[in-house]
C-alpha cells in the first residue's frame, strides 16, 4: 500500500477484524497481550480512527518484539538442553562401550555391572553427575589397583634379580673354593713327592740303621702333619661348601614356589582378561587374539575361513521391559546355546553388548549358513522364560568369507552389512555376504 491514507472504510474494517482475531488468538499462550486486547477491542467500539489506535499500536508493537525475544531464548535453551541430551547419551554409551571392553578385575566386575544397568536405564538428569562420578571413582580404582599390581611385580622381579645375584655369588665362591681345594691337593702332591724324594736320597746316604730310623720317623711325621692340616682345610672349605650349597637350595625353592604363585596368579588374571564374566564366553580381547591366529593360518593354508556375527533381535526391548537381570539372562542363554551347537574348531565370543562373533574354519558357504539357521532356529524355540513370562526370543547372523587381500576389517564389515539386511530385512534371519556382486545373498 502506497498511502495509508487510501484504505478504504471496509479494508480499514477489516484490518480491526484481523488486529482482534490476531490478538484472541495469541491470548491463550501469552496473557500479557490481554491488556491490549481489551484497550484496542474497547477503543474500536467506540470507532475511532486507524490513525488514533497509534499509542495502542506501539505498545502492542513493543509487547509482541519483547515476547520475540523470549520465546527465542526459550528455543536457545531448548536446543542447548538438546544438545546437552545428545552429549549426556553420548557419554553414557562411551561409558558402556569402556565397562565392555578390555578386562576389568574380577574385584571391580560386580560394581562395573550395575554402572553399565545405570547407564542403560533412563538416566534423569540430577543421576546423570552421580553416575559419571561412580564411573571416574571405578576407573581410577582400576588404575590405583592395576598400580598396585605392577608394584607388587616390579617388586617380586627386583627380589628375583637381587636372589640370583646372591646365588651367583654363592656360585662364584663355591668355584673358588674348589679351585683352592684343587691347588691344595696338587701342593700336597708336590710336598709329598718332594719328601718322598728326599727320604729315599737319604736313606741311600745313611750308614746305620738308626739314623735311618729316625730319619724316616721324622720324614712320616712331616707327612702325618700335612695330611693332617690338609684334611682340616678340606674339612672346613667341604661344611662351607655344604652351608652355600644349603643357602642356594633354599633359595631356589623359595623362588620356585614365589616363581610358580606368580605364574599360577598370571594365568588366572589372563584367563579373566580373555573372559567375559556374563556369558563365561571369550571376550573380544580373546577374539582378537584367535583372529590373529585363525588369520595367520587361513593364509598359510588357504583353507577356507568365515566369520559370523550374532546380534539379539530387540534386545533393548527386553532390558526396557522385564529388567536388566532378564537382559542379562538372555545374553548368558544365548552365549551358551551358540557355545554348545557349534564345532570344537570353531570359536565363538562375546564381542561385546548383544553380539556375539564367531570364526568356522574349513567351511563353505552353503555348510555354514545351514548350521546358522539351525543354531537361529533353536533359539528361536527354546521357549526362554523369566519370571513365570514368556520372552520372544529370535537372533540375527550376518556370514562373511575372507578373500584374497582381505584386512580383518573388511571381512567385519561385510558381515555387519550382512546383519544390517538380516535387521532390515524383518529379523529373525541369517544371511551370508556375497562378496562378489557385493550383494547378500
Amino acid at each position: 500500500m502506497e498511502n495509508i491514507t487510501t484504505i478504504t472504510v471496509d479494508n480499514e474494517k477489516l484490518l480491526y477484524k484481523l488486529v482482534i482475531q490476531f490478538l484472541i488468538f495469541n491470548q491463550k499462550d501469552h496473557k500479557s497481550l490481554e491488556p491490549h486486547l481489551l484497550q484496542i477491542s474497547s477503543r474500536l467500539k467506540k470507532g475511532i480512527s486507524l490513525n488514533e489506535l497509534g499509542p495502542e499500536l506501539q505498545a502492542l508493537s513493543k509487547t509482541l518484539l519483547h515476547l520475540t525475544k523470549l520465546t527465542k531464548q526459550e528455543i536457545q535453551l531448548d536446543e542447548a538442553g538438546e544438545v546437552f541430551d545428545e552429549q549426556n547419551v553420548y557419554l553414557l554409551q562411551r561409558l558402556e562401550e569402556l565397562l565392555d571392553s578390555e578386562a576389568v578385575p574380577l574385584r571391580f566386575q560386580q560394581q562395573a555391572t550395575v554402572l553399565k544397568q545405570r547407564t542403560q536405564a533412563g538416566i534423569k538428569s540430577q543421576s546423570y553427575k552421580r553416575v559419571i562420578d561412580s564411573a571416574i571413582t571405578l576407573l581410577l580404582n582400576i588404575r590405583a589397583y592395576a598400580e598396585t599390581e605392577q608394584q607388587g611385580l616390579d617388586s617380586f622381579l627386583t627380589g628375583l634379580t637381587k636372589d640370583l645375584n646372591q646365588i651367583e655369588q654363592q656360585v662364584d665362591i663355591a668355584r673358588r673354593d674348589n679351585r683352592l681345594s684343587i691347588d691344595n691337593r696338587e701342593n700336597l702332591n708336590a710336598v709329598m713327592n718332594q719328601q718322598v724324594h728326599s727320604f729315599k736320597d737319604a736313606a741311600l746316604s745313611a750308614m746305620e740303621l738308626n739314623a735311618l730310623k729316625s730319619l724316616a720317623i721324622e720324614n712320616l711325621d712331616r707327612l702325618m702333619l700335612q695330611l693332617i692340616e690338609h684334611k682340616a682345610q678340606e674339612d672346613e672349605r667341604q661344611e662351607l661348601a655344604q652351608q652355600q650349597i644349603e643357602a642356594m637350595t633354599r633359595k631356589l625353592q623359595a623362588l620356585e614356589t614365589e616363581t610358580e604363585s606368580l605364574r599360577t596368579k598370571l594365568k588366572i588374571e589372563h584367563e579373566k582378561a580373555l573372559g567375559d564374566s556374563l556369558t563365561g564366553l571369550p571376550n573380544r580381547l580373546a577374539y582378537n587374539a584367535r583372529l590373529e591366529l585363525e588369520f595367520k593360518r587361513w593364509k598359510r593354508h588357504k583353507s577356507p575361513l568365515y566369520l559370523a556375527i550374532w546380534d539379539i533381535d530387540h534386545f533393548k526391548g527386553i532390558n526396557d521391559t522385564y529388567g536388566h537381570k532378564a537382559g542379562d539372562k538372555t545374553l548368558a542363554l544365548v552365549g551358551q546355546l551358540l557355545f554348545n551347537n557349534c564345532r570344537e574348531t570353531d570359536f565363538i565370543a562375546r564381542y561385546g553388548g548383544e553380539e556375539f562373533v564367531m570364526l568356522l574354519p574349513g567351511t563353505h558357504a552353503a555348510q555354514t549358513l545351514e548350521m546358522a539357521e539351525n543354531i537361529r532356529e533353536l533359539i528361536q524355540k527354546c521357549g526362554f522364560n523369566f519370571n513365570g513370562e514368556d520372552i520372544k526370543l529370535t537372533l540375527c547372523c550376518g556370514i562373511s568369507e575372507f578373500q584374497p587381500g582381505d584386512q580383518h576389517e573388511d571381512v567385519f564389515v561385510r558381515a555387519d552389512q550382512a546383519l544390517y539386511q538380516c535387521k532390515q530385512a524383518g529379523r529373525n534371519r541369517c544371511a551370508v555376504f556375497n562378496n562378489y556382486s557385493g550383494d547378500e545373498s
